[in-house]
This record gives C-alpha cells, sequence and structure tokens, in this order.
C-alpha cells in the first residue's frame, strides 16, 4: 500500500519540499524544489511508480514548477527511491541530470554489469555461509530491486569533493560517501541549509552496508560525517523524515551507535565466524525482508574493523569457499 502524498512545503525562502510517496518502507522520500538562477533546480525525483509520478507532478504545479521552468535535476545518489524519475523528469521537462561521477558509475553496473555480478552475488553469499534457500531467496529480491531501474544518463557529471550546483548561485554539492559511493549533500552558505539525502536522519541511521560494490563504506561514512559536522548548519532538510537543526548533536548520536555496533561486532567473534553468523548474533529477531541489508551492515562493520587490524578474514575450501573471521591478538 502506497502513502497519500503531503502537499508541497516551504520550508525556508526559495526552498520547497515535496513529498513523494514509496511502496515500501518508509512510505515517502523528499523531492527538493530550490528557486535557482533563472528557473528551478530539482534535487532528487522519487521512485517510478504511478502514484510516485502524479504525486511529483501535482506538488510541483502547485510550486509553479513548469516544463520550462525547471532547468536541472540534481541526484544524490542513484539509489532507485532517488533517482527512480529522473528520466520521466528529463522527458518531460527538457531539464539537465546531474548525478557524481562515482554514483554515474554505480548506476551502469547496476544497470548494465547486473548479469555478470549476478554470478558474484551468488558466490558472496555463498562465502558468507548463507544457506542455499535464503540466498536463493535473496538473489531474487535482489534481481527485483535490479529490474526496477531504468538507467537515465546523466547530462552533467559531478566531479571530485565539492563545487556549485548548476542553476543555483549559493548552492554547491559536498561529495559525502558511506551510505552510498557517491553520495551528495547540497549546501547554501549564506543560509545555512544542508539538503541532506539519506546522509544523516532524524530517527534511524542510514544504513550502511559492504557488498561488491563497496568495499569499506563505514570507514567512508565516518570521514564524510566529521567533514560535514564542521560545517555551519542551522536547517537539515533529510530526505526521509521531518526537517531538524541540531545536525552536530545528531551526528554525534551517529558516531555512538556505530561505535557501538562496532563493538557489538566484535565481541560476536568469540570464535571463528561467518558473516552470516555474525549477522544472526547482531540481528536474533530480524524480519526476513530485511536481511540483506542487516548482511551489509554487519559485513561493514566486519570490513572497518578489518581495516583497524582488529580481525582477519580467513577464506577456506578455495575461492568461493566459506569466509571465517577471527579476531586478531
Amino acid at each position: 500500500m502506497t502513502a497519500a502524498a503531503a502537499p508541497p512545503l516551504r520550508v525556508a525562502p526559495g526552498v520547497h519540499r515535496i513529498s513523494v510517496p514509496l511502496p515500501f518502507p518508509p512510505r515517502e522520500v523528499a523531492a527538493w524544489v530550490i528557486e535557482g538562477d533563472d528557473g528551478h533546480v530539482l534535487v532528487d525525483t522519487g521512485i517510478d511508480t504511478p502514484p510516485a509520478r502524479g504525486a511529483l507532478r501535482d506538488a510541483a504545479g502547485e510550486l509553479g514548477v513548469t516544463p520550462g521552468s525547471l532547468r536541472h535535476v540534481v541526484l544524490t545518489h542513484a539509489h532507485i527511491d532517488h533517482y527512480g524519475l529522473a528520466g520521466p523528469v528529463r522527458a518531460w521537462s527538457g531539464a539537465r541530470v546531474c548525478i557524481h561521477a562515482r554514483e554515474e558509475e554505480l548506476a551502469l553496473g547496476w544497470v548494465h554489469g547486473w548479469p555478470t555480478d549476478r554470478a558474484a552475488v551468488a558466490d558472496h553469499f555463498r562465502a558468507c555461509g548463507i544457506p542455499a534457500p535464503l540466498a536463493d531467496a535473496l538473489l531474487a529480491a535482489s534481481d527485483r530491486i535490479h529490474q526496477r531501474y531504468e538507467y537515465c544518463p546523466p547530462d552533467e557529471v559531478l566531479c571530485g569533493e565539492r563545487g556549485p550546483l548548476p542553476g543555483a548561485a549559493g548552492w554547491e554539492w559536498i561529495l559525502t560517501p558511506g551510505h552510498s559511493p557517491g553520495h551528495v549533500t547540497v549546501y547554501h552558505a549564506g543560509t545555512r541549509i544542508l539538503i541532506v539525502g539519506d546522509h544523516v536522519l532524524p530517527r534511524i541511521s542510514p544504513n550502511i552496508g559492504a557488498d561488491l560494490y563497496a568495499e569499506n563504506p563505514l570507514a567512508d561514512y565516518l570521514g564524510s560525517l566529521g567533514r560535514l559536522r564542521e560545517l555551519p548548519v542551522e536547517l537539515v532538510l533529510p530526505s526521509h523524515g521531518e526537517p531538524f537543526r541540531d545536525l552536530a548533536g545528531r551526528i554525534d548520536w551517529i558516531v555512538a551507535h556505530h561505535e557501538a555496533r562496532t563493538a557489538q561486532t566484535l565481541d560476536a567473534l568469540d570464535r571463528p565466524r561467518t558473516a552470516f553468523e555474525v549477522t544472526l548474533r547482531l540481528f536474533p529477531d530480524l524480519p526476513p525482508d530485511n536481511f540483506l541489508h542487516a548482511l551489509r551492515e554487519a559485513r561493514a562493520h566486519l570490513m572497518y574493523l578489518r581495516g583497524l587490524g582488529a580481525v582477519e578474514r580467513d577464506v577456506r575450501d578455495g575461492v568461493n569457499g566459506l569466509e571465517a573471521w577471527v579476531r586478531v591478538g
């Protein structure tokens, strides 16, 4: 069931929030309209479903966004709930779609590389020690995710760590990897507004997961949080949940959460364990639908500990054999 979208909301002068419904939790994602230099800039689009298309179109109309006024679409990252409507919005308006180079590489892999990557993912599930029936179910779920994607070649690729936001003077994008390798946030120094995407959320910790496409995302994420914490910010605009003001306090909470989860991960290695076994120790009451996210998060903490020299990964029975994670010392 898809929740009804809320009406568009003016959150600051020249900045508006559009609620786009999702067919899965958390049930909605925010798209942001910025009144730019000579038209509008849209930050994120929502997923491509009929309710999402209708909600985005209707809210844009209420805000005075027309095909002629929408100049740029800037994507914080390539996850389907942010990226999905980029192509249809461009077809409607002619707006130029912008995404970071690292995220563009990821989108290409998800769409065109999946037939090849699928076999590697199946081997990865086996190496993690996942029982065959669950591994098959996770692979089928991954197939469904990839089938939702319609590749949208960008008109502009953002490169580097930071730069001016296309079409909006005074705004800039900042590379903040972690939740996704090429995730960007959007910042206005004059008003101290930060459109934060999925990098910092007000009620939950964003999923930080290691997989075929991200080797040590938790190290990237914690580094990004540290850099973002230094920004003077008065209003934070997240993709999920309500706007909030205490960015530093929220970052401190998230960092403490990951420190605690890292300690729990290390404690789970009272003997050599597979990533599957570690996941069950960390999330004993997990619903099956959330297992893939949990596995990716458990591996992110294992890879982070490996980077610190606290654990090692021992591969048994050949290249595609079981991974056993062991404590060092």
